[in-house]
């Protein structure tokens, strides 16, 4: 099955929706209404620790549209700043299935404190979860896993405990899509988690750094993955920094400029307009700092 851009551009907007909720120390925070006009009801908060306090890092929904179709969906950091501080690179063996290789401890440690909390408070492992949303009428048809950043790597562990443990058969029935991702185990695990999972998207921006870390001996999963190689145009809109190349509004614009826009700060047209008529009145332009970017997008392009 072949990535449709479009399609993931609007899937991205879940995680989107779990950034909109975060509140630093808010476990359940109010519910982004964007979820049920997308067609879904929310259902359970996911908490988890990230090493200095508990906070909210996504949900699971139910569509309205499709019985049994669920989605989970979890947010990386709020910042670069932050997500380089998430992760600590030492290979341990992945807990709820040992045998299917080592991961990074980091990611790991945020994930082994997963809880789901149901709007009324009580809370549940995912596995307990999946139990009872089998047990409903219609079962579960499909399970979709999305993640950004951080999350994406949280998320590649959820669809590794769905598919190698398999909780209550649903296997099959799981889909992943990841956006920005580092490198989450070691090539066991990466083997593992190929072998099981049954459709997973893997989608990265060629100029994002991320995706780079953690180095060797750290393997990613999917393969190459769906590496996005910016146009001509998007070379030139895109600002060259670490934070814009790696966000996931960045990335839906990537996959789908007619309906996703890129963020002030970091459409470089805009902001050059600013420069422009700042540079005009101090009597120098940006010309060359503009070619010196544009050099480095192709030139990083022409190693995809």
């Amino acid at each position: 099955m072949s990535l449709d851009k479009i399609d993931a551009a609007k899937k991205a907007s879940f995680i989107d929706f779990a950034y909109d909720m975060f509140q630093p120390g808010v476990l359940q925070p109010p519910i982004d209404p964007g979820i049920a006009q997308a067609g879904y009801q929310f259902l359970y908060y996911l908490n988890a620790s990230d090493f200095q306090s508990q906070e909210f890092y996504g949900y699971i929904a139910a569509s309205t549209t499709k019985p049994g179709a669920y989605l989970l969906a979890i947010r990386g950091t709020k910042t670069f700043q932050e997500w380089l501080l998430d992760f600590l690179a030492v290979p341990v063996p992945f807990s709820p299935a040992p045998e299917a290789g080592s991961v990074a401890l980091g990611f790991l440690s945020i994930y082994q404190t997963f809880t789901f909390v149901d709007t009324a408070g009580a809370s549940q492992t995912l596995a307990e979860v999946i139990a009872d949303l089998t047990a409903k009428a219609a079962g579960i048809t499909e399970f979709l896993v999305l993640g950004h950043s951080l999350g994406a790597a949280l998320a590649t562990l959820a669809a590794a405990e769905l598919t190698i443990v398999n909780p209550s058969g649903v296997q099959d029935k799981v889909k992943i899509y990841t956006y920005a991702s580092p490198r989450v185990g070691l090539p066991g695990f990466a083997s593992s988690f190929n072998d099981a999972v049954p459709t997973s998207f893997r989608i990265w921006n060629i100029l994002d750094i991320v995706p780079e870390f953690p180095t060797f001996p750290f393997f990613h999963v999917s393969g190459f993955g769906d590496v996005i190689i910016q146009t001509e145009h998007q070379l030139e809109t895109l600002m060259i920094t670490p934070g814009c190349e790696h966000s996931l509004v960045s990335y839906q614009w990537l996959l789908d400029e007619a309906d996703f826009q890129l963020q002030p700060e970091c459409d470089q047209t805009a902001v050059q307009v600013q420069m422009t008529a700042m540079a005009a009145a101090a009597g120098h332009g940006p010309e060359q700092r503009k070619q010196s970017a544009r050099i480095m997008r192709k030139a990083c392009a022409g190693h995809a």
